[in-house]
């Protein structure tokens, strides 16, 4: 394409992109899904929710091996700086079941009897339980991350010394016995960057979301309609590509649901004092989402034929994917299949960002991973979507 071509295609859908919003602004539909929508959401979650959330957890290590091994890891827990306004570790010197089945903590983690032993000797390693309340799910997950973390290091080390003993270099009981750095990479883990979930920062972006998924479907809505108008080949006989014209709209519609997520950002800042995280990093994950999500709507919106199918097939799509997702839930509070199944969603991804933004502090270069999934998932779906709506408008 020359540089000519390329000028012409981008005024031609500059001009699309033009008309289109100036349509979308005189709809009134189109300012409610786009703005008040996702804001009267937002803020009555908000309300109901009171901004910041209030979750904490107690969460007990019971230590029946008495060892060397678990007694530093018992005490980097408790003793350390693992406990913090989130989360708090205490030892439970009787039942830990009991403890837990009478809410004396929300989980427990249990270093059974012979664990130092075992390690010491070579033989197998038996399993630290994480005793889980169903009542307390977040504080359930914490204690399975935190002996699960601890069991990696135990094993990546025991795997080592016996790697070493069989080139002929024998690691000793007391150097194989030493696992404070194992127990320091716990506590740096289980330490907080940032603080607790603000409510009503995660449900703004994530009824910001919801909301993207009706919006930019009516590009490819908009476009079925000018067929059937005769208003497209129209256009195409002036001398504008059906890529030209469907890349205007998209642009124009996706601009739109950015500027409703940039509006529920700010108010639920100013009005409720919301933590998103740093702006750059905030602004950059609305961008990538606005992008995935609207090709997703479009590759949805491709295989449409009339206008009633372009919104049914976004509103089965918006509602699967915002179940699937976690739209309607707070972090840590779904099932774990559901939360796998959330890491396929351009929204899980999204709303994930957001939660480390939020509550990590993460900067820019923390969330990449979700960017590189947001931004194949609008690369993938949203050139298929361009390519079917091609060849409906030419058929």
């Amino acid at each position: 394409m020359s540089a000519r071509t390329g000028a012409r295609a981008g005024n031609v859908a500059t001009l699309v992109a033009g008309t289109e919003l100036r349509r979308r602004f005189r709809n009134r539909s189109a300012i409610i899904t786009a703005f008040v929508g996702p804001l009267v959401l937002a803020t009555l979650f908000g309300v109901l929710l009171g901004g910041t959330s209030s979750f904490s957890a107690t969460i007990g290590v019971a230590d029946l091996d008495g060892g060397d091994i678990s007694t530093s890891f018992t005490s980097g827990l408790v003793d350390g700086d693992a406990s913090n306004d989130v989360v708090a570790f205490v030892r439970i010197d009787g039942d830990a079941r009991r403890a837990v089945a009478d809410g004396d903590v929300a989980a427990a983690i249990v270093v059974p009897e012979g664990f130092g032993d075992a390690v010491v000797s070579g033989r197998p390693i038996p399993e630290l339980t994480a005793l889980r309340d169903p009542a307390e799910p977040i504080g359930g997950e914490i204690a399975r991350a935190v002996a699960e973390r601890f069991s990696s290091g135990v094993n990546a080390r025991t795997l080592a010394a016996a790697t070493s003993a069989s080139l002929g270099a024998p690691v000793g009981p007391d150097a194989l016995a030493d696992f404070q750095e194992s127990v320091d990479t716990v506590v740096r883990s289980v330490a907080p960057g940032g603080g607790a979930l603000d409510a009503s920062a995660y449900f703004g972006a994530s009824m910001s979301i919801l909301f993207l998924f009706f919006t930019v479907s009516f590009a490819a809505r908009s476009m079925i309609e000018e067929r059937r108008t005769s208003l497209l080949p129209r256009m195409m006989a002036a001398g504008a590509s059906p890529g030209e014209i469907a890349a205007g709209k998209v642009a124009a519609v996706s601009l739109l649901g950015l500027t409703g997520f940039l509006t529920v950002w700010a108010v639920s800042s100013v009005v409720f004092g919301a933590s998103w995280g740093a702006p750059l990093p905030v602004a950059v994950t609305m961008v990538f989402t606005v992008l995935a999500i609207g090709g997703l709507a479009t590759f949805v919106c491709g295989f449409a034929r009339t206008e009633q199918q372009a919104d049914s097939y976004t509103s089965a799509v918006a509602f699967v994917f915002a179940l699937l997702g976690g739209n309607f839930v707070g972090p840590g509070s779904s099932p774990e299949a559901l939360r796998r199944l959330a890491a396929l969603t351009p929204n899980g991804q999204a709303l994930d960002a957001f939660t480390r933004l939020s509550v990590d502090r993460a900067a820019l270069g923390d969330i990449t991973r979700n960017l590189a999934v947001l931004s194949a998932i609008a690369v993938v779906f949203g050139g298929i979507g361009l390519a079917r709506i091609h060849r409906t408008v030419t058929a």
